[in-house]
């Protein structure tokens, strides 16, 4: 009997260590585990850039729908007013002013679209207005603008559709921002500037937050997006994309 139990326990025994042993074998060493960390540092940081560029084009694409609505709000504006845009801005008193976009509002009824959702510009003013993210092109498009005058701006009647030689490949409004330094607070954004024009108070110019452009509404209605030097920058002439009586 004794040497059956010291056999049993001899081959328990030797069981228990070779599965002590086998479990040394299959668990991980810490080198290994560096390994496994390395590769997957090196996989996040080549998938997290894809993830945000295609964050961002989600929210570029939420842009051009804004963008295409505020387009065809200025076309319906157009037909109410004898073909003519909407005014740059106009006084209902000495303190209350409205914009272009404040006059296409009830075209749309919807002032969340005067917002880009890749802007980090402020939504609303010091006077707690909201603001539009997306600049329009008064400078072109309405009568009697003066850029260093912001007082021509007032009243400032919209052109006719008919004066618009090539509706599709002139700008009607894009993605701006205010210039740095300017008054009034870089986020607002109401008036772009055209390219041949030097910084002034109260305009912006094509801010590119969709990877590296711009969303831009065209005077025939529809938006796109454009690189800066495929519609603002390099342009012969500069003013291109802008003026009325293109070549």
């Amino acid at each position: 009997m004794y040497v059956i139990m010291h056999a049993l326990g001899q081959a328990e025994g030797g069981t228990g260590r070779m599965q002590r042993k086998h479990d040394r074998d299959t668990g991980f060493t810490l080198i290994e585990l560096l390994v496994v960390i390395a590769i997957i540092a090196v996989l996040a940081a080549i998938l997290f850039p894809v993830f945000e560029q295609a964050r961002e084009k989600a929210r570029q694409t939420v842009c051009l729908s804004n963008m295409r609505q505020m387009g065809l709000a200025a076309q319906l504006y157009a037909q109410d007013y004898d073909e003519q845009l909407p005014l740059a801005a106009t006084s209902l008193s000495p303190f209350v002013f409205l914009n272009w976009h404040d006059l296409l509002d009830p075209y749309v009824r919807n002032k969340q679209i005067w917002i880009c959702p890749s802007s980090n510009l402020q939504q609303y003013n010091s006077y707690g207005k909201p603001v539009c993210q997306y600049g329009w092109n008064a400078y072109y498009l309405n009568l009697g603008v003066v850029v260093n005058n912001i007082y021509t701006l007032n009243n400032a009647p919209g052109v006719s559709l008919a004066a618009i030689q090539q509706p599709a490949h002139t700008v009607m409004m894009a993605d701006a921002k205010g210039i740095i330094g300017r008054p009034p607070p870089n986020h607002v954004s109401t008036y772009l500037l055209p390219p041949s024009q030097p910084d002034a108070d109260y305009w912006g110019r094509p801010d590119p937050r969709h990877n590296e452009g711009s969303v831009v509404t065209l005077a025939d209605g529809h938006a796109k997006w454009f690189p800066l030097n495929g519609f603002y920058w390099a342009q012969q002439p500069a003013d291109a994309w802008f003026a009325l009586n293109q070549p």
